[in-house]
């Protein structure tokens, strides 16, 4: 989404609230952090292919610990770094 279709910066500091990090390794934009599932997309000029595949080497690692260790309960690994802070005129 970042490359081609980059987030518009009317939706930085509304829908997307806060910078963060997917698995460490991914930059990324959240919003909705206190619902059931947030919002998450990769950081403006990162590539989209790079979110899909920490995703689905997180996934392969979710599969691999249930067999490993299936008491344990994984989370989806977001870090929140900082909030967003709309721009006056909504520029970025």
């Amino acid at each position: 989404m970042s490359i081609l279709s980059q987030i518009p910066s009317t939706e930085l500091g509304t829908r997307f609230t806060h910078y963060g990090w997917f698995c460490g390794v991914v930059p990324v934009y959240l919003g909705n952090l206190e619902g059931e599932a947030p919002l998450v997309a990769e950081r403006n000029g990162i590539p989209e292919w790079v979110l899909s595949l920490a995703t689905a080497l997180f996934g392969v690692f979710v599969e691999v610990a249930a067999i490993v260790a299936p008491d344990r309960d994984i989370q989806v690994p977001l870090v929140v770094t900082a909030p967003i802070m709309p721009l006056p005129g909504g520029d970025r």
